[in-house]
Formats: C-alpha cells, sequence, structure tokens
C-alpha cells in the first residue's frame, strides 16, 4: 500500500526532494508515468489541455509501442518517451528534450507525421481523431513570427489554423511545448506556483514536480503535494524507486549517458566554434595585412607621382636654363657686333 494510502500529508515534509529521481531525465520521466496504475499520466494529460482550455477530458488511455516505423531504409528510427493512446483513438506522443533544441521544431513535426501516418494506414479512414505531440523542453522554442518577444513562454500550443481569422482549419495536429527553464525561472522569482503565465494550477503543481531539481526553494514543491492525491502519489513512487538499488543504477547510467553525450556534443561544438574563431582571426589577419600591402602600394603610387612630377619640374628648369643660356648668347653675339 502506497503510504498516500494511510499517511497524512506530513510525511512529505521528511521527502529530502534533493535524493529524488530528475525527472526530466528520460528513464525516470517514463518510469513514474508508464509504471502501474496510468491515473498519473492521465492527470499530467488532463492538467495540460485545462491549461490551454481544451474541452478534453481524460477518463483511460492505453500505453503503446514507443517506436515509430521507419518510412524507407534511409529514415532515422524515431523512438518516443511515451506513446499513449485514448479510448477515441487520439494519439499522444510525449518527449522530453533537455538539449539540442535547435531543430527540435522539425523533430517534433517529423514525430507526429509519421505516428499520424501509421494511425491512418491502421484506420484507413481520413476522419480519424487527433495526433497530439507534447514536448518538455529544456529552452525555448522560438516561432517564426514575434521571434524576438520579451518574455518566454512557458506553454505554446500550435495548430493548423487560418491566418486571417485565427479559425482552426483542422484537429489533426496539436503540438504542446513546454519550457521547462521558462517556467522554473517564474516560479523561483515568484516564490511559489502562482504565476501569471499559465491558466491552471494542477498543470503548475505537476511541471514543479518534473523540474523540481531547479526550483530553488523545496516549499514551493511539498506545498504543490497537499491536497492533491495524484501529485502525492507520484513523489512517493519516486522515493520508493529511488530506494530500489537497481533502478538507481539504472536510472544514474541513463543520467551518464546523457551527460558525456551532451558533454561530446559541447566539446565538438566547442571546438568547431574554436575552429571557427581561428579561421575568422586568420581572415582578419590576412584582411589587415592585404589593407597594408594596399596602403604601402598607395603611398608608393604617390612616391611615384612625386618623383615624376619632380622630374617634370627638373625638365623644365632644364629647359628654362637653355633658353637663357640661347638668349645670353644671342645678347653677346649682338653685342660684339655692335
Amino acid at each position: 500500500m502506497d503510504r498516500t494510502d494511510n499517511q497524512q500529508d506530513s510525511w512529505i515534509s521528511e521527502i529530502n526532494f534533493s535524493d529524488l529521481m530528475d525527472l526530466r531525465i528520460d528513464f525516470a520521466f517514463k518510469l513514474l508515468f508508464t509504471k502501474g496504475n496510468p491515473r498519473l499520466l492521465i492527470s499530467l494529460l488532463n492538467a495540460i489541455f485545462a491549461n490551454k482550455k481544451i474541452p478534453r477530458v481524460i477518463k483511460s488511455l492505453t500505453i503503446k509501442n514507443p517506436y515509430l516505423e521507419k518510412e524507407s531504409s534511409n529514415d532515422k528510427l524515431s523512438i518516443l518517451d511515451i506513446r499513449a493512446e485514448l479510448a477515441d483513438r487520439t494519439a499522444i506522443l510525449i518527449e522530453l528534450h533537455m538539449y539540442g533544441l535547435g531543430d527540435l521544431k522539425a523533430k517534433t513535426i517529423r514525430s507526429w507525421a509519421r505516428a499520424f501516418s501509421e494511425e491512418l494506414e491502421a484506420g484507413n479512414d481520413y476522419g480519424q481523431p487527433p495526433t497530439i505531440t507534447i514536448t518538455f523542453a529544456n529552452g525555448k522554442i522560438k516561432p517564426i513570427e514575434n521571434a524576438n518577444e520579451e518574455k518566454d513562454k512557458i506553454h505554446r500550443l500550435c495548430m493548423i489554423m487560418d491566418r486571417e481569422d485565427l479559425t482552426v482549419f483542422t484537429d489533426a495536429m496539436e503540438l504542446h511545448y513546454i519550457d521547462m527553464k521558462a517556467f522554473t525561472r517564474a516560479v523561483n522569482e515568484a516564490g511559489s506556483i502562482n504565476i501569471d503565465d499559465t491558466e491552471d494550477v494542477m498543470f503548475n503543481k505537476w511541471v514543479s514536480i518534473i523540474t523540481h531539481k531547479e526550483i530553488t526553494n523545496k516549499a514551493i514543491i511539498r506545498d504543490a503535494c497537499k491536497g492533491e492525491e495524484a501529485i502525492k502519489v507520484a513523489i512517493s513512487n519516486l522515493a520508493r524507486y529511488g530506494e530500489d538499488k537497481i533502478t538507481r543504477q539504472a536510472y544514474q547510467r541513463r543520467q551518464d549517458e546523457i551527460y558525456f553525450y551532451n558533454k561530446n556534443i559541447s566539446d565538438y561544438k566547442r571546438q568547431i566554434e574554436q575552429s571557427q574563431c581561428r579561421i575568422e582571426q586568420e581572415q582578419r589577419r590576412a584582411e589587415q595585412e592585404q589593407r597594408r600591402a594596399e596602403q604601402e602600394q598607395r603611398r608608393a603610387e604617390i612616391a611615384e607621382a612625386e618623383i615624376k612630377q619632380e622630374q617634370r619640374r627638373a625638365e623644365l628648369a632644364e629647359t628654362e636654363i637653355e633658353k637663357l643660356r640661347q638668349e645670353l648668347a644671342e645678347l653677346m653675339v649682338k653685342r660684339a657686333n655692335d
């Protein structure tokens, strides 16, 4: 029996959140939301939809195979963190991204397209329910327009809409992007999960649990647990999973894999940046040398022009002297004759 069933909320104060697994690590996220009773995932999804005032209330779902089939031999195999199906066959795709957000929009749309295509082929029905992607990202996802918006948006919902009147063209595509970094920044600044950027309290509570490692004041998380059965069960399960040696080791291995994978990427990017910096420095030096050479060339041309001017002046002076000599000679001859 879960400790939440036979103890009061006071046990939450005894939880050391620093020891709990980081739910931003896909291993821990999948373990919590797919193992056993699906009520935690249902609660999370309902909170996400409620935060965007979507009239969709989930009562049941089925966890599906997270592998998306390749459309050709050249395609990469896509593995979702969680894939689920609702009672009306609506497909739910959930992914966590701690790093590599540059091409995340393309990745999300590709995952949506593959899943939608699979569902379409399976049902052979062009009136099929929507395919919904939910992406937890550790940073912002910039839109094409208004990319310089002052405030980072915590929860972005993207759909296919008419550009002029903003009516929804089709509900087949529903893309949710949740900026975990923007959320924790807003919570830490406010000192509470009651922030202005979201609409649903339960959404704030769930995201605070998922990002608990980055929330400075742990009392905020403890307050989020009070009175919410699903949240308390999540914390209780996380604590229990962390006490299991095999589970903890598997989690730490995955944590290390992510760390070293992204460290290698970071090192590679840093090497590229350093190489690019050296190339740019060499280019600047070459440009400076080129400018110096051009300046020397201009000075040489000026000096050559000045020499030619002096030569012309010398030639003119020689001509004048010769003219004066002739005049003097003529004058002396004339005087002699006189």
